[in-house]
């Protein structure tokens, strides 16, 4: 097989292209492809097999990570109690509060300094409040709604940059290989032209010629040996592994895309589909409710308070005469000028809830944009398989025609050839990379959710 005998630090060959119908290489052809091996080594990217990751690693093992590695997933869960938190905090102003209270003081009374001491049980309750401490619970129970349907969101977002990642380190691997093919192609032209010049056959300008065509290709493969290892790294580090280095990738299986017709996609549909079951929508749709019910709750500030009160124990120092073992009350407290306090927590509750309505027309805006562009992307799909399935046959052509003229000893551009084989066999892998990306792109704007396994 082609690939195997350009030397490479990566070694997930085997599982990529077991895939691929690859055409048989004249032994000829293997003379310089070994010797690719030997001279070309030396700049490959290494990486180093990393104890976290399981090898060969597989796409379904990268989007279970979610529960464990997920970063973004971290923090809204983080997010999430912390409105989950807010929920409770806001529920203690109508609690009922029980507190033990003692105090050790002295008063003046009747022109007497006495003992004033106390050691009580207190029970307290706000019996009142114009339902303004539930209007705000209930707020804040809204916004922990939103930060739990966000959390579904970001689940889906961290699983597309995964797949994204581990397509990168898949493609970045075949890159490789199709510029490690056209270098030794073009390391063998120049040694040729080396050669020639030495006989007196090719001028000095024709030689600089070739020597740049040549370092030129060599630095494409110097690039494409360091994608290889970046790829890795930032999927590692998507993974929260940043010290891993992925090794071998198994191919995955992308029935699940493969098989969805685009015949039964319609634009119309599907923008009332994602206006309807979009995560995001939905999470600044429950902060609007959320942002309401807060400006209902700042709308009743200032309005009356009921609270009872109840003391048990010692009341004062003297509890036979005084105030006795126990007392019960209810208070109103009616406030009466609160500085502006009331109108400034409205004000601020009316802004806040403009922009939440604007952030969903906005968002449905871009959604409905988004939604347009994954739509025509996926109709496009057929065409380039079209153009990738030309390539793919002229490529294989060119390649028989270039092994023909090569084996009647002709000049001829057989490593060219092969070449574009392996850029055949790249667009196809890359078009299904695509097909499989678009799809998933799409579900999740429509907010379904993402199998972890694809079959």
């Amino acid at each position: 097989m082609l690939f195997s005998f350009f030397g490479h630090g990566v070694k997930n060959s085997t599982s990529v292209v077991a895939m691929f119908k690859f055409k048989k290489i004249p032994l000829t052809v293997l003379t310089f492809a070994l010797f690719s091996h030997a001279a070309l080594a030396d700049g490959v990217a290494k990486p180093v097999m990393a104890a976290e990751l399981p090898n060969p690693l597989t796409l379904e093992f990268v989007l279970a990570q979610t529960s464990t590695a997920a970063l973004p997933l971290h923090l809204q869960a983080a997010k999430l109690a912390y409105a989950q938190a807010q929920i409770e905090q806001q529920a203690v102003n109508t609690n009922t509060v029980i507190d033990a209270q003692g105090r050790l003081g002295r008063r003046d009374f009747a022109f007497e300094n006495q003992p004033h001491n106390l050691l009580a049980l207190h029970v307290g309750k706000v019996l009142y409040d114009f339902n303004q401490n539930q209007f705000a619970i209930e707020a804040a129970q809204q916004s922990a709604l939103a930060e739990q349907t966000r959390l579904t969101m970001v689940e889906h977002q961290y699983r597309l940059t995964l797949m994204q990642r581990f397509f990168n380190v898949l493609l970045a691997d075949f890159q490789y290989r199709i510029d490690n093919e056209e270098m030794a192609v073009a390391f063998i032209g120049f040694d040729k032209a080396k050669e020639y010049h030495a006989l007196s056959k090719l001028s000095d300008v024709d030689l600089l010629a070739e020597q740049n065509r040549y370092e030129q290709i060599l630095v494409k493969r110097s690039q494409s040996a360091n994608a290889q290892l970046q790829s890795r790294l930032q999927l590692a580090n998507a993974l929260n592994l940043p010290t891993a280095r992925p090794d071998e990738l198994s191919f995955p299986d992308l029935k699940a895309y493969a098989n969805r017709d685009v015949k039964d996609l319609n634009l119309d549909k599907l923008h009332a589909e994602a206006l309807s079951q979009n995560a995001q929508l939905q999470a600044l749709t429950q902060h609007v409710a959320a942002q309401q019910l807060a400006l209902q709750s700042s709308q009743r500030l200032g309005k009356p308070t009921v609270r009872g009160d109840a003391w048990a124990g010692q009341l004062s120092s003297y509890p036979e005469t005084r105030e006795g073992a126990w007392q019960v009350g209810i208070t109103v407290d009616v406030p009466l000028y609160d500085g502006g306090a009331r109108t400034a927590a409205v004000a601020l509750s009316q802004a806040q809830l403009q922009q939440a309505q604007a952030n969903v027309q906005l968002y449905s805006q871009q959604l409905r944009d988004d939604i347009t562009q994954v739509y025509f992307n996926i109709q496009l799909l057929a065409a380039e398989k079209n153009q990738n399935t030309v390539f793919g046959d002229y490529a294989d052509l060119y390649l028989d025609y270039s092994r023909a003229v090569y084996e009647n000893e002709s000049s001829t551009d057989l490593g060219d050839a092969m070449v574009r084989l392996s850029q055949a066999n790249f667009n196809d892998v890359a078009w299904q990379f695509k097909q499989a990306l678009l799809w998933a792109q799409l579900d999740y704007l429509l907010g379904k959710s993402m199998p972890v396994n694809q079959n």
